[in-house]
């Protein structure tokens, strides 16, 4: 176990530890983390990684490193997120890995003119035993720092986010097939009917299900067991897909206690969002830090009388995450781990009240 692992180490079960990244603990925490797996990658050993952000220098040169000393690297990358150029040093360090980079440009787009992106986050290690990571966290900070583009995306480094280490053999071998057909198929519109798409992976109390899809009943079915005395508090950094709004007000209007932290920003969550949530007697508030670092988590917490569900992974509630972007999104029932989720909401509504006194 690596010193970053000994410092998260959590009282649940193994096969899911949830690695905080946030304004409480020290800069850099979750890409250092990433740091040491791959240099616990011993020759013969395998890294395969699915994200969008990419302008981590030191993280790509310990890549390089780790394909110097013979492990297998994959990267496979967004070529154009929103702040377009963001990728394009790490891509050109990274261009001497041949054939075993990709950088993905999705040539289709949906209703109001949202481009399908790679918006996964993916990281997968073959040693000391197979892993992967899932959660929100790209490896988008930089050492020395450009305040342009951070001013623009927000210092992930410091801001809330977060990554699961999911050891589950029958989870990791099917999202390491995942991200495998990820980095080789050929991309398009049609992805959405194609059986792998639409497909849930599951092992014991947790699943995982996979965007686009044909249809998006396998995410509102999450609600389907909410009703008086059911409690949903989602924390989420995009907010402004309409449908996904009427479900969530419907839920407001049946008795359901719906609380909602998102990003400050109205580029991420608009004005009409948050009328219509407060109009509807929604607890509904934005994350507003002092140095304005972003709240990128994306979790939602489910209480019905009969059980407790953890919801987690890379998609917002916004058209695009919901309609067009490659996302992962994981289901799990695990108490421990639900209770991790739950004290770090908790930490997150502090910090909101304390702003909000502030001001």
């Amino acid at each position: 176990m690596n010193s970053s692992e000994q410092t998260y180490q959590q009282s649940y079960e193994k096969n899911l530890q949830a690695f905080w990244g946030g304004p409480d603990g020290p800069p850099r925490r979750l890409r250092n983390l990433l740091e040491e797996k791959i240099h616990a990658v011993p020759s013969g050993g395998e890294i395969l990684w699915v994200t969008y952000y990419f302008r981590d220098t030191g993280l790509a040169q310990a890549l390089l490193q780790a394909q110097q000393r013979g492990v297998i690297v994959r990267i496979l990358m967004e070529r154009t997120p929103r702040t377009k150029t963001a990728n394009d040093k790490v891509k050109r360090l990274l261009a001497t890995l041949g054939r075993n980079l990709r950088v993905l440009n999705h040539i289709w787009i949906i209703k109001r003119s949202k481009k399908s992106r790679l918006h996964e986050k993916l990281y997968y290690f073959s040693h000391p035993t197979p892993h992967v990571l899932v959660g929100t966290f790209n490896p988008s900070g930089d050492f020395p720092e450009d305040p342009v583009i951070i001013r623009e995306i927000g210092d992930q480094d410091r801001g809330h986010n977060l990554l699961v280490k999911i050891s589950d053999q029958t989870l990791v071998q099917a999202l390491h097939t995942h991200a495998r057909r990820l980095f080789q198929m050929v991309h398009g519109k049609w992805e959405r009917f194609l059986p792998e798409s639409n497909r849930i992976i599951s092992s014991g109390r947790t699943r995982i299900i996979f965007f686009p899809r044909w249809s998006n009943k396998e995410f509102y079915r999450l609600f389907s067991e909410l009703g008086v005395d059911s409690k949903l508090r989602i924390a989420v950094s995009h907010l402004n897909d309409p449908e996904a709004c009427k479900h969530l007000i419907k839920l407001a209007h049946q008795g359901i206690n719906l609380e909602i932290i998102t990003h400050d920003t109205e580029r991420r969550v608009p004005a009409w969002v948050e009328e219509e949530m407060r109009k509807n007697n929604v607890n509904f508030k934005r994350y507003i830090h002092p140095e304005g670092l972003p709240m990128h988590n994306k979790f939602m917490l489910i209480d019905t009388p009969k059980a407790q569900s953890v919801v987690f992974g890379s998609m917002n509630l916004s058209v695009r995450s919901l309609h067009a972007n490659h996302e992962l999104l994981v289901i799990s029932k695990d108490q421990a781990l639900y209770q991790d989720f739950s004290q770090r909401w908790e930490k997150m509504q502090k910090e909101v009240m304390i702003s909000q006194l502030k001001e």
